[in-house]
């Protein structure tokens, strides 16, 4: 569904109960999606009802027509698949999991939908939308067809690094950019600027409706790239659940362990999981007495004789290009520590330093400091063995 806001028929501000408004509620709801995402789910869902009661948005406008305050319910579709991949999955509850994805692709193509149809989404980010919609599709088609295995959809292709890159550097100027705009809207509270006056190029609208589009920003980066990463859990998730089919098709041909004993009494009861135990008999050699040695194999015996890995090539680049950036920033912090380091006089003029008062006087000490080195060091002082040895060699 694409929904624009009309900014004269409501505003978010007059819904809510009497303590808290829609967007107070949206705000605090959001807050919850990695720590309490179940309850994320329902609040959520109470707001969008609510937004269509008060039928806050309107089909066929444009970016410029949602009012400031409403820019931030377009990304609600966003909190709600981020909430359903947050939810813990129990053990044999995969089904459950998939259903979970599934949702959460669905919700994420409802919200970039609406941002293509507002023209937000770049010309790469829009054919990145449109791919990740063709594989859904495919896999939708492809879905439940177990006997063919050569149509069951492949793994998504690994982002390319370089996307990958350029897409958290943007994430990353985004959020500076976020910084700078609160930092103003406090400095233009605390000086008490009117809302219409000016600071630095924004009255108060212009200004919360920057910082609204960088967040919304943030969140259609941050759509991509976890749907492109659902898409890739998916096929693996599919395996899980036939895998956990065919074990429960087992049981019941084998027969429960669970209730064994009640249904069959005649069967031996089931294994305690705690691993066989073994008695070696030897005979000491020495007193010629038999030694009893009770040794258990445990149930977990059979494992590779390699060491497995610890994580996947993905999360390896990206440990690695965190560590590279954080090596440029202590190199970057290094040299401009070293830039206000005192050094040589001469050193100073070719760096462009000799106005700064205090690194020049210290500068000029070090210099002071060689030169008195120098007279108590004259050269060739240390030379103690020139005049002994055979000068013919």
């Amino acid at each position: 569904m694409m929904i624009t806001a009309k900014e004269e028929d409501v505003s978010p501000d007059d819904a809510g109960s009497s303590d808290q408004t829609l967007t107070e509620r949206y705000f605090a709801a959001i807050s919850l999606v990695e720590s309490s995402p179940g309850q994320c789910i329902s609040l959520l869902d109470a707001i969008q009802k609510d937004i269509d009661a008060l039928s806050l948005f309107s089909k066929n406008e444009t970016m410029e027509d949602i009012s400031t305050k409403s820019i931030p319910f377009l990304a609600l579709e966003h909190f709600m698949a981020m909430a359903l991949v947050n939810l813990p999955a129990g053990p044999g509850a995969m089904k459950k999991r998939k259903s979970n994805i599934l949702q959460s692709l669905t919700l994420w193509g409802q919200f970039l939908e609406r941002l293509e149809v507002l023209e937000v989404l770049t010309k790469e980010e829009t054919k990145e939308y449109h791919d990740l919609l063709d594989e859904q599709q495919q896999h939708y088609r492809n879905d439940g067809d177990d006997n063919d295995r050569s149509n069951q959809v492949p793994l998504s292709a690994t982002p390319n690094r370089d996307v990958k890159i350029a897409r958290f550097k943007a994430r990353q100027q985004r959020q500076k950019e976020i910084e700078q705009l609160k930092a103003l809207r406090e400095r233009r509270n605390r000086c008490g600027i009117a809302e219409e006056d000016e600071m630095d190029g924004y009255d108060q609208d212009s200004l919360d409706r920057s910082l609204a589009m960088a967040e919304l920003y943030i969140h259609k980066g941050d759509a991509l790239e976890n749907w492109s990463q659902s898409m890739r859990e998916l096929p693996m998730i599919e395996m899980m659940v036939k895998m956990e089919a065919d074990r429960q098709h087992m049981d019941r041909h084998a027969g429960n362990p669970s209730d064994s004993s009640s249904n069959h009494p005649d069967r031996p009861p089931p294994p305690s999981g705690k691993g066989l135990q073994v008695t070696h008999i030897t005979k000491d050699s020495t007193t010629g007495q038999l030694q009893f040695k009770r040794d258990e194999i445990r149930s977990k015996v059979f494992r590779p004789g390699w060491s497995q890995p610890t994580m996947t090539l993905e999360e390896l680049g990206e440990r690695e290009y965190q560590q590279a950036m954080e090596r440029e920033e202590r190199q970057k912090q290094a040299e401009a520590n070293k830039k206000n380091e005192p050094r040589r006089y001469e050193d100073l003029v070719r760096d462009g330093m000799e106005d700064n008062a205090e690194l020049v006087e210290a500068s000029a000490k070090l210099d002071r400091e060689w030169d008195d080195w120098k007279d108590a060091n004259p050269r060739g002082s240390g030379n103690k063995m020139a005049n002994r040895g055979d000068k013919n060699f």
